[in-house]
This record gives structure tokens, C-alpha cells and sequence, in this order.
């Protein structure tokens, strides 16, 4: 468990809470009902173990995004590939009425990191439980926002990061929960973007910093995450430096 999960109501996920999504993991439970908002590129990781995996305990209750072309190739690609059928569609402007309509127990949020505190927010007010991508939001401020709705709702948001199931992350974890490499004093975690994985970041909307927050809050709280979730613990002190050292120049 990681610094971040010790708290009731804002959390990362573990392997043992992502299978307990849904019904609780429990047979005479009625089905969870989600519902997500943002189509992009990651939301069939949500989608489909949902659809597939998960379809004993959970359902998907509400599709809502600004680009009706999205909306519509989830939906046919739901109902051929999974059997699910007319599974409602909502635009951005109907996001409210999507949530009072469909009555979602989880909301998942997978739009633009600049907009997660907005849906997070009116998903809370609504009594839904949050899943949202990773960053959390792209500031202070935003965070600030979220943690109070959180307190006022007494409903939970939880941040998914992918990093850690990849198999060398969870290796590394594994071997410091084992004790064989005795008791960690020090880490140094270096990451470099190639050209490659690199470009994609300044290609789309990722490279403009009021969407994204920029590389040090959109790609690096990947490797903050991993380094957290390792020692179990969060740091005291926390400081930074950079150049453009190859793009934006």
C-alpha cells in the first residue's frame, strides 16, 4: 500500500482494489454502475476490462464526451465487440444530466488534465465516487478544489497509474516488500524520453502547459508515483530544476 492509500477517501489503486471494483467482489450485490466521461485514447482501459473482466459486478451506465465521432465509435465498438448494446451517449453539456439521469455509483474521468477537477468536482456533488487518470489536475488550486469536495461529499476519489503494473515497476516493488535487498537508504530514479515516445508529448494538446501542466506534472507524476509507492512513503521536501534541453526551443 502505498502513502497515498492510507487515506479513506483519496487514493491509488492496488491490484486486490482494482478486482474489487464494481459489486465489492460480492456475487448477490447488484452490478456497480459507471459511467465515463472523456473518450480519448485511454479510456479503453476502463472500457474493456469493465465490459469483459468485470461484467459480472459492473456496468456501463454513460459514454459522455465533446466529440460525437468518439462517442459513436465507442458505442458501436462496445456493442460489437462485447454484446453491449445502446449504451447511452451524452455531449459535454449533458454531463449533469448524463449523472442524474443514469445515476452512476463511479464516475471514471479520462478528458483533458485541465478539465479532471471539473468533472471530479460535479461528480462528487452528485454522491458519485470518482476514478480519474492520471494527473490528479494540472495546480495547486485545483487540488485544493478536488480535496475539499472530497471532504464535504465524504465520496472518494481514487488516481490510476499505469506505470505501476508494468512489469519491471511491479518487480521492484516485489523485491523491497521481500526484504532481499535489506532496507532501502537511497534511490535515484532517472528517466529519459527518447524521440520516439518523446515527440507524441508536443504533437497534441499534451505540449500546451495550461492543458497539460506541462511534462513535470502530466509525465513526471508517473515516476513521483512509482517512487512513492516503492518506500511506502511520501517526501518532506520536495524541490526542482530544468532547461529546455531539447524541445520547446
Amino acid at each position: 500500500m502505498s502513502a497515498t492509500e492510507s487515506s479513506p477517501v483519496l487514493s491509488t489503486p492496488t491490484r486486490q482494489s482494482e478486482s474489487q471494483l464494481g459489486a465489492e467482489a460480492n456475487p448477490g450485490a447488484r452490478k456497480a454502475r459507471y459511467a465515463v466521461v472523456g473518450t480519448g485514447g485511454r479510456v479503453v482501459m476502463f472500457l474493456d476490462p469493465l465490459a469483459s473482466t468485470f461484467s459480472e459486478t459492473s456496468e456501463i451506465v454513460g459514454l459522455c464526451d465533446l466529440n460525437p465521432v468518439r462517442l459513436a465509435h465507442h458505442s458501436e465498438r462496445l456493442a460489437s465487440e462485447f454484446g453491449l448494446k445502446d449504451v447511452p451517449t451524452f455531449s459535454a453539456e449533458a454531463f449533469d444530466q448524463m449523472l442524474a439521469e443514469q445515476k452512476p455509483d463511479y464516475v471514471i474521468v479520462c478528458t483533458v488534465d485541465a478539465h479532471h477537477d471539473e468533472y471530479i468536482v460535479r461528480s462528487l456533488e452528485a454522491g458519485c465516487d470518482v476514478i480519474t487518470e492520471k494527473p490528479l489536475t494540472t495546480d495547486a488550486a485545483k487540488c485544493a478544489r478536488i480535496l475539499k469536495a472530497v471532504e464535504q461529499s465524504g465520496k472518494s476519489v481514487r488516481v490510476t497509474f499505469n506505470m505501476r503494473w508494468m512489469p519491471g515497476a511491479s518487480k521492484v516493488k516485489e523485491l523491497i516488500l521481500s526484504g532481499v535487498i535489506g532496507s532501502v537508504k537511497s534511490v535515484v530514479l532517472e528517466y529519459t524520453l527518447d524521440t520516439k515516445h518523446g515527440a507524441d508529448y508536443f504533437r497534441r494538446w499534451h505540449s500546451e502547459k495550461s492543458k497539460s501542466g506541462g511534462l513535470l506534472v502530466h509525465k513526471s507524476t508517473h515516476h513521483f508515483d512509482l517512487v512513492n509507492w516503492w518506500m511506502d512513503a511520501i517526501p518532506e521536501t520536495v524541490f526542482a530544476f530544468g532547461d529546455l534541453a531539447f524541445y520547446g526551443r
